[in-house]
């Protein structure tokens, strides 16, 4: 039986649903975490890794794909337990810059053009990008790309709004390729248990799920709707088999995770001290038990020293000598132990050695691992974005619409390409829309300065420079001195130069 539901939820309804879901999830771990707290400090590490032993951890890689959804689980652990690994994904997941790009009407240059089309197919496709806000929409998918291998996106679109939802993936997976574009079906058994949120998923998921629950067996799995998907994937060799990209330094990471848990306990019994009073029993007694002071009154001045004592002291009695409890202190050796293993990571991870940049020696070494680190990142995942983002374009607007370039840069080699593409320029390459976007404008943002500069407020007529030696270069309405191009006269010269400038002005 179909089952009926309310009326379809608008976008910007989704989005706020869909978000205070995620805070309510982000808080949830934060009070797992808490309670874990609550425990001993030694046996806070211990259960905290016990579950994803390195033990367990061989058995998942000895068949990886059968593992795939253990291994995804662990990573999406460490990611937010482990400083190393979650600053190791937002470092690669943040080399991708989307507002560097360059939006291109195609032109058949057999044909004679119809300016106004052309610009109508611009404005059209500037316009639907800077709605779309992707920078910031692509950048989450990115985290869950490096942590995860796949990340499966939903999109909700309308005049208004635009939001990617990031599917789980454990009901995910890649059914097909077009165009260069990833395309993935969804488990629709997952509503089985979460039928409640059909009202804010959208109409593709109940009419699907409906379809599912008159034949679970064979419409379990069905591919979503590829004009309303999106799937990135960091290993893009492999598109069936998710494997996280870092899935390699899981080992190590637990290592360095247990290294700091015997730190951290070896810093509380540092600081520890055992106080114990001693019963003194008679000299000679032939009598078991014979204290110099009755048990009654030891205990009472004992109870009162408790009160009184600090936690880091333990207090105790015993009727017998006891040699001296001394924990050893935190030495040097234990801090360059961690440090040598933060290295180490780093150096597993594959050149990712400037986020421990004081093992970087010289600017060009140091550029060096920028380069390779942005070709690492961007290499795979960027080319996936652009075939994306035009194929949904062409959804959105149709076939002729203008397409989306982005530049091979990163936060990092964003200056070195703008010099680039500044001596391109001058060379006669068409670059300065280009140019604009390394400066952090969209080009609908770039023209709409340029209009509002050059033809409401004119300020390239009315904010005229002062006259320096830099702004004179042959304009006689700016140079003081009527001599066309050049600096302005000197007005202290040697005897030479005068007589100099005065045979040039004969």
């Amino acid at each position: 039986m179909a089952v009926t539901y309310k009326k379809e939820k608008s976008v910007k309804e989704k989005e706020q649903y869909f978000s205070q879901k995620e805070q309510f999830l982000k808080e949830q771990f934060a009070k797992a975490l808490s309670r874990l707290n609550l425990t001993t400090l030694s046996k806070n590490e211990t259960r905290t890794y016990n579950t994803y032993s390195k033990e367990r951890l061989r058995t998942f890689m000895k068949d990886p794909f059968a593992n795939s959804q253990n291994l995804r689980n662990l990573s999406r652990f460490l990611y937010r337990v482990s400083f190393f690994y979650r600053r190791l994904i937002h470092y690669n997941a943040e080399m991708i810059d989307l507002t560097a790009q360059s939006i291109i009407p195609l032109i058949d240059l057999t044909k004679e053009q119809d300016e106004d089309e052309v610009l109508t197919r611009y404005y059209k496709t500037c316009a639907k990008v800077e709605q779309m806000h992707l920078a910031r929409e692509i950048f989450k998918l990115l985290v869950v790309a490096w942590r995860e291998d796949t990340v499966y996106g939903y999109v909700y679109d309308d005049d208004d709004s635009f939001f990617i939802h990031i599917l789980d993936g454990d009901y995910c997976k890649v059914s097909s390729i077009e165009d260069g574009v990833l395309n993935f079906a969804f488990d629709f058994s997952y509503f089985r248990s979460h039928e409640e949120n059909l009202d804010y998923w959208g109409k593709e998921f109940k009419q699907k799920y409906n379809r599912y629950q008159k034949n679970i067996v064979n419409l379990r799995w069905q591919e979503l709707d590829p004009e309303r998907t999106i799937c990135l994937k960091v290993n893009i060799d492999d598109p069936t088999f998710p494997f996280p990209p870092f899935g390699a330094l899981f080992e190590a990471l637990i290592d360095l995770a247990d290294l700091q848990g015997i730190q951290s306990v070896k810093d509380e019994l540092s600081i520890y001290k055992l106080l114990v009073a001693r019963l003194e029993t008679i000299n000679n007694s032939n009598e078991v038990d014979d204290f110099k002071l009755d048990i009654d009154t030891a205990l009472e001045y004992y109870n009162k020293m408790a009160e009184e004592i600090p936690p880091e002291v333990g207090f105790g009695l015993s009727p017998f000598p006891i040699d001296t409890i001394e924990f050893k202190p935190v030495d040097t050796s234990d801090v360059d132990m961690i440090s040598n293993a933060t290295n180490n990571l780093f150096k597993t991870s594959g050149g990712s050695e400037v986020l421990n940049s004081d093992q970087i020696t010289g600017t060009s070494a140091y550029l060096a691992a920028l380069l390779c680190d942005t070709e690492m990142a961007i290499s795979s995942i960027l080319p996936q974005i652009e075939a994306w983002m035009n194929r949904y374009l062409t959804y959105k607007i149709g076939k002729n619409h203008a397409i989306v370039k982005y530049l091979e840069v990163s936060v990092y080699t964003k200056e070195s390409k703008k010099d680039s593409l500044l001596k391109s320029g001058q060379n006669g390459v068409p670059t300065k829309l280009a140019i604009a976007a390394l400066d952090g404008y969209t080009p609908l943002e770039t023209m709409s300065l340029e209009y509002l500069e050059n033809k409401v407020l004119k300020l390239h007529k009315n904010w005229i420079p002062l006259s320096t030696s830099y702004t004179q270069s042959g304009n006689p309405s700016l140079d003081t001195d009527p001599i066309e191009g050049g600096r302005p006269n000197s007005d202290s010269l040697t005897d030479e130069g005068e007589k100099s400038r005065e045979n040039d002005n004969k």
